[in-house]
């Protein structure tokens, strides 16, 4: 009786067990996109048009291509890249003052937002149809 008690028991614990353990491996989300990594949802509605965008270093699509490289290499017209504290590319340290340029891969005009110009003038926009803002950001400020 005692035998027939320890073996029901395990049952019921292995059971039990790979109840728990099947609930939640039915949960683990293994294919995570991001909207960039979503190219068919978007391009169409950029096609045809004239695009601002909003980046720094962080706007990679899971490829590590940077979105605007993809823009561009896909046949979007982009007329301006804006650009915050450490530059387009990443490429200034923290407080350096990030001037306005060309980025040297794409020929496109960059605007920098970091420093007087906070965000796109009127005239700064002016052609643009979309601005597409892809900055990567946890959501906090310490």
């Amino acid at each position: 009786m005692n035998l027939d008690f320890k073996i029901k028991n395990l049952l019921l614990i292995c059971l039990i067990f790979l109840g728990v353990f099947n609930h939640y491996s039915s949960q683990i989300q293994t294919d995570f996109k991001t909207g960039a990594d979503q190219p068919e949802l978007y391009l169409p509605l950029l096609k045809n048009k004239t695009i601002g965008v909003v980046t720094n270093q962080t706007g990679l699509m899971n490829d590590r291509t940077h979105l605007v490289d993809f823009l561009v290499k896909n046949g979007i017209k982009i007329q301006t890249i804006f650009a915050p504290e450490h530059g387009f590319r990443g490429d200034a340290d923290a407080g350096e003052k990030v001037k306005n340029g060309v980025d040297v891969k794409t020929g496109i005009p960059i605007i920098s937002l970091y420093g007087k110009n906070k965000k796109p003038t009127a005239e700064q926009l002016k052609g643009i149809d979309i601005v597409v803002f892809d900055i990567q950001d946890v959501g906090v400020r310490f």
